[in-house]
C-alpha cells in the first residue's frame, strides 16, 4: 500500500550524496534497517519517518503523499535548487578568469606617456 515511502526514501537519500549506512548512523539506525525500508520491506514507523524527513531536508508528506504531483513538485524544486547552485559556481569561475585575464592585460599594457 506504501510502497512509494520506500522509493522516496532512496532516490532523496540518493539525491542528497548519503549511503544507506551513513543515513542510518546519523538516525540511530542499521544500515540493514534503511535497506529495508527502501525496498518496502518494511514501512518505517512514524517517528522514524519524521526523523528521515528532517534528516533529508522534505516535509513528511513527500514521504507518504500517495499522489505523484507533490512529490514530482519537490524533486523538481530540488533539480532547480541544484541547478542554480551549478550555473552559481560556474559564474564565480567565469569572474574569477575575466579578473586573471584583466590583470594579465593591465601588466601587458605599456603605460601612457605625458604629452
Amino acid at each position: 500500500m506504501y510502497e512509494y515511502i520506500g522509493d522516496r526514501i532512496r532516490k532523496v537519500r540518493e539525491m542528497s550524496g548519503l549511503s544507506q549506512k551513513t543515513l542510518g548512523i546519523t538516525l540511530g539506525l542499521s544500515d540493514k534497517a534503511i535497506s529495508s525500508y527502501e525496498s518496502g520491506r518494511t514501512i518505517p514507523p512514524l517517528e522514524t519517518l519524521f526523523k528521515i524527513a528532517k534528516e533529508l531536508k522534505k516535509p513528511v508528506s513527500y514521504f507518504i503523499e500517495s499522489t505523484e504531483d507533490e512529490a514530482s513538485l519537490y524533486d523538481r524544486i530540488d533539480r532547480t535548487e541544484r541547478t542554480v547552485k551549478e550555473i552559481a559556481h560556474e559564474l564565480d569561475v567565469i569572474k574569477d578568469l575575466l579578473k586573471d585575464i584583466e590583470a594579465k592585460q593591465d601588466k601587458s599594457t605599456p603605460p601612457s606617456r605625458p604629452l
